[in-house]
């Protein structure tokens, strides 16, 4: 009991302040401070408590009950006019009762009509018809761009002598994972060798039967000869060379090599990155042999991810449709980021439908350059389909809602704001589509709504100090 009178005396006050914040924002210094809203039941000099207003032709809805409350909301801007409170003036311009129909006096000088204006707390729009996309919202999960991750096998069988890389390292293409000794590599390297000696004899030889030829003193046929040795070794010698490359040497290993130099003439295998990116699995232990075929390592780049979804048969024809006129963009948001949405776009609608779930899978690609999102993260996907398509919509943050009823601010004359009821129609990413209560060429409050609405909602909040 006693929590819930804390709580209680807390809202009275934070109504209170609202209240007084507002005024005081307003700069109405003709008109008196509003009432706090126990003082509200009772109106001194009219000889009556709140709940006891007069009847009368000023009052086309009743008394000050909650639900003539509700009612006179939903005046028309005539009526509103025409209104006259306890205090015998238009409620309108009453500082203590113009709440009840749903009128907000806001100073000029707090308002601005363009986002980048400065020193206004409210920001208010022309309502116009706009170009929107409707939104298709399904889960998925992030998952590895299979296009841009390489699982790292080796191409012969060997003895892994020593690990450069660990779990989680960024690696650049060309850099050195682990190295291996190979018996395998061993052979085709003495093959190499001795194709490679062959050779130079020969080109040597060659070039002396062409001297020899050249001062008569060699035969044509000798010269012959030599050529076609030196062809046949040349051939045998670039042969076990591209042995070599296939086997995962380098061009920079086999220079290495001819110039007498590098670790590949004791028969170690430098197995490199293929592409860059982040080490993300790695099986490579010292003195373990491995075969080909054999995952040593997975390396993916991560600046690009893939997203998969399961979409449903009824979706589906509005997804084909809107792929025929273009990409089509999606935003991916993770608990791990609220409010930080992910762009990508959609380059795969499955061919077939998944006979149990009856879905089909929908891929998505999507910018990772901070690389934030982790393959396996389960994510919501908000896809925007029927782009280009106009609707009369509002900002989401301008629409407000009590009770279950929705309603916007929107500029009635002068320094005065009225609450207005809509009825709202499709929600798209940042919009709501308004189908009733608003024409085009209406201004409405984008945002600071909230401050509005907390000055129209203080007789709840003093009905909850009262009790």
């Amino acid at each position: 009991m006693r929590q819930a009178r804390k709580f209680v005396r807390n809202v009275s006050v934070y109504g209170a302040l609202s209240v007084l914040l507002l005024w005081a924002l307003s700069g109405c210094s003709s008109e008196s401070p509003p009432a706090s809203p126990k003082k509200q039941t009772e109106t001194e000099g009219h000889g009556h408590t709140g709940t006891e207003h007069p009847r009368g032709h000023d009052h086309p809805h009743g008394g000050h009950g909650e639900e003539g409350h509700g009612e006179r909301l939903s005046l028309s801007l005539d009526e509103i006019a025409a209104f006259r409170c306890e205090h015998e003036v238009p409620a309108y311009e009453c500082a203590s009762c113009r709440y009840e129909v749903g009128v907000v006096k806001v100073s000029s000088s707090l308002v601005k009509e363009d986002a980048d204006g400065g020193g206004g707390l409210v920001l208010t729009r022309l309502v116009e018809k706009t170009a929107v996309t409707d939104g298709l919202t399904v889960t998925g999960e992030v998952r590895l761009n299979e296009n841009r991750a390489v699982h790292i096998s080796p191409r012969i069988s060997g003895i892994i002598e020593s690990v450069r890389v660990d779990m989680g390292a960024y690696v650049r293409q060309g850099d050195v994972l682990f190295n291996l000794s190979s018996v395998e590599l061993g052979k085709a390297l003495s093959d190499y060798e001795r194709n490679r000696a062959l050779a130079s004899f020969s080109r040597k030889n060659l070039e002396r039967e062409r001297s020899l030829f050249d001062r008569r003193i060699s035969s044509e046929q000798d010269l012959i000869d030599a050529q076609m040795t030196f062809e046949q070794h040349k051939t045998e010698r670039d042969a076990t060379r591209q042995t070599l490359v296939v086997l995962g040497l380098s061009e920079e290993d086999l220079s290495s090599l001819d110039r007498g130099a590098g670790s590949a003439r004791a028969g170690s295998l430098p197995v490199r990155a293929p592409l860059e990116g982040t080490v993300i699995e790695k099986h490579a232990v010292v003195g373990e042999l491995v075969e080909p075929g054999t995952d040593v390592m997975l390396v993916a780049d991560l600046t690009t991810v893939w997203v998969w979804a399961d979409i449903y048969e009824q979706d589906l024809p509005h997804l084909i449709r809107a792929r025929s006129l273009g990409p089509i963009p999606v935003k991916v948001l993770v608990r791990a980021f609220p409010g930080r949405p992910f762009e990508g776009t959609i380059d795969y609608v499955g061919a077939t439908m998944e006979e149990r779930t009856r879905t089909v899978k929908v891929r998505a690609t999507v910018a990772n350059t901070d690389r934030l999102l982790r393959p396996g993260m389960f994510c919501e996907i908000r896809i925007g389909i029927g782009a280009g398509e106009e609707a009369l919509a509002v900002p989401r943050i301008a629409l407000l809602s009590d009770e279950g009823l929705d309603f916007v601010f929107t500029h009635w004359k002068e320094d005065y704001y009225v609450r207005r009821p809509v009825e709202t129609g499709r929600e798209f990413s940042d919009r709501v589509e308004i189908i009733e209560g608003l024409v085009e060429g209406d201004r409405i409050v984008a945002e600071g709504a909230f401050l509005l609405k907390s000055d129209i909602l203080r007789e709840k909040m003093g009905a909850g100090c009262a009790d």
